[in-house]
């Protein structure tokens, strides 16, 4: 059977009663016109060569058991958009549970299998055992979805973990309308989405049962571009904003809300500058979403902040400081009633929600045309406005403000944060990838970012009240701040340098935008150097 292409998304039911509510309540019933759901039991073995041959490639092969029949699945992970799913997919009737190659052989997928594999044998990697119940559901819009609603086990050996998930996927309709029904379930079961396939979590459960073995690990990496098509590449962003969500659901430490912070800010700057390609606007609900999340976790990240750097203080100075205070538990009272209010909203779905109907706005504008922006418009609109940027960066760096002009050094801190958040999206396009002017952006910002913060740090220090410690309180505010006082002026000792090193880069950034713009270079401003995305 030829490809398919499938696109879905799935959603994680924490709590089995969920199943029974769903399938009971009445809104969802009445999407379905009437129609009665469909219960059936399922156990799927997935193979793989002892070198992980298909999985190193991108594949996975599984056979099926679906009441008496069985159905041997090649799939092929094409990309993930945010929260959708899209995968090429290849279908075939097989006798029984023997994984061979023959179904598939004559097709583009059975070449591929056979030069993958060569002689190489199949060897059963884990199973899955789930019930699965499935509801067709219209929207009001038209669009057609199926509802799948999975429950039961993967195993590998002995050990399993459960399964327990929704899946929605669009049968006929809009891509958009599929989003917006998926924000709905969210928001009513307050729900998060599940990142991670059947297969990838098969592929987990084998690492750890079998700690002794090579067993290699999927790739979450964000999806490479040919085009710099605004859709793809806000999808890119969403998707990095939902795995750092998904880490901050688990536990609420301060590098996972350091990291959740940066993935609102890289998805900001890249709404922020292709804003223009949509309807006046019609993105600024979203916008001030992101900037409330942004806002929330700013708070949490500043007393995180304020707290580790005073807790190396006090190590390095613990013959003067005593090791507790009133202020300091108020700090940590004030921080762990902001956490919990961020993980609580996270939890309800909220974030799930807010993120899906954002992307579910975007395809709706894509499907009617509204973007303004299509592939050459979306190049030569990229080409003017990355030059302008730089080019104000460019000016700014010529004479740039004093170190006894913090304001200023925070407008060039955030100028230089927004470029190079948005050059590091664009990095997944070959012509437009650029190392080292990111590099040059990331070390440039980091030490501005030091700068601001010792400064910050002072501001959040004088919104404490010390009570009935207020002596001690203000000596060891005062030792501290002469501390931060010496780190401060190690950073402005730096700044000259780093400073001049970024207007040349910024300088050689122009001229390849220029030679990219005049068609005179393909691959402006690439370099052969692994890009690693940097915070």
């Amino acid at each position: 059977m030829p490809a398919g292409s499938e696109l879905e998304i799935k959603l994680a039911i924490t709590d089995n009663r969920l199943f029974e509510t769903m399938a009971a309540d009445p809104e969802l019933l009445a999407m379905t016109s009437g129609s009665k759901p469909v219960s059936r039991s399922f156990e799927a073995l997935y193979f793989d060569t002892a070198q992980f041959t298909l999985q190193n490639n991108g594949y996975s092969y599984r056979i099926r058991q679906e009441g008496d029949e069985w159905v041997a699945t090649v799939k092929s992970d094409l990309s993930a958009s945010g929260g959708l799913s899209e995968r090429e997919e290849w279908n075939e009737q097989v006798a029984g549970p023997d994984p061979l190659r023959k179904p598939f052989a004559g097709t583009n997928i059975g070449d591929r299998l056979a030069l993958m594999i060569g002689s190489e044998k199949l060897q059963l990697l884990f199973s899955t055992r789930f019930t699965r119940t499935t509801f067709q559901l219209r929207t009001a819009g038209g669009t057609c979805v199926e509802l799948a609603l999975d429950r039961g086990t993967i195993w590998s050996g002995a050990s399993g973990i459960p399964i327990s998930e929704l899946e929605l996927e669009l049968l006929e309709g809009s891509a958009g309308e599929l989003l917006k029904l998926a924000a709905w379930f969210a928001s009513r079961w307050h729900l998060l989405p599940e990142l991670k396939s059947k297969f990838a979590r098969g592929v987990e459960l084998l690492q750890h049962s079998n700690p002794d073995r090579q067993i290699p690990s999927l790739q979450t990496s964000v999806r490479q571009l040919s085009t710099p098509d605004p859709l793809p590449l806000i999808n890119n962003q969403i998707k990095s904003l939902f795995l750092a969500q998904s880490t901050v659901a688990a536990t609420v430490t301060p590098d996972n809300i350091r990291e959740l912070r940066v993935q609102f800010r890289r998805l900001r700057s890249v709404l922020k500058f292709f804003q223009p390609c949509y309807p006046k606007d019609s993105l600024t609900v979203h916008l001030d979403q992101l900037r409330q999340w942004s806002q929330l976790l700013g708070q949490v990240r500043d007393l995180d902040l304020l707290t580790g750097s005073w807790m190396k203080f006090a190590e390095k100075f613990q013959t003067v400081l005593s090791p507790t205070g009133q202020w300091l538990a108020q700090i940590a009272e004030r921080r762990d009633f902001l956490a919990d209010h961020v993980l609580y909203r996270i939890r309800q779905g909220i974030l799930t929600q807010n993120l899906l109907e954002l992307q579910g706005f975007l395809y709706q504008a894509q499907d009617q045309e509204e973007t303004g922006c299509g592939e050459t418009r979306a190049d030569l609109f990229l080409q003017k406005t990355l030059m302008q940027a730089a080019k104000e960066l460019r000016d700014d760096l010529k004479e740039p403000p004093g170190i006894q002009n913090i304001k200023a050094l925070h407008r060039l801190r955030i100028r230089i944060k927004r470029l190079r958040y948005l050059q590091d999206s664009l990095n997944v396009i070959p012509h437009y990838r650029d190392d080292d002017f990111i590099a040059g952006l990331k070390k440039l910002q980091g030490q501005l970012g030091k700068i601001h913060d010792a400064y910050q740090i002072k501001s959040l220090l004088d919104s404490f009240e010390a009570g009935n410690e207020a002596d001690r309180f203000r000596l060891e505010k005062e030792l501290f701040l002469c501390w931060r006082t010496r780190d401060l002026m190690e950073y402005f000792a730096e700044l000259p340098k780093l400073l001049e090193s970024c207007r040349q880069l910024t300088k050689s950034r122009l001229h390849a935008l220029a030679a990219l713009r005049s068609g005179r270079g393909t691959k402006a401003g690439q370099n052969a150097g692994a890009h690693e995305p940097g915070h």
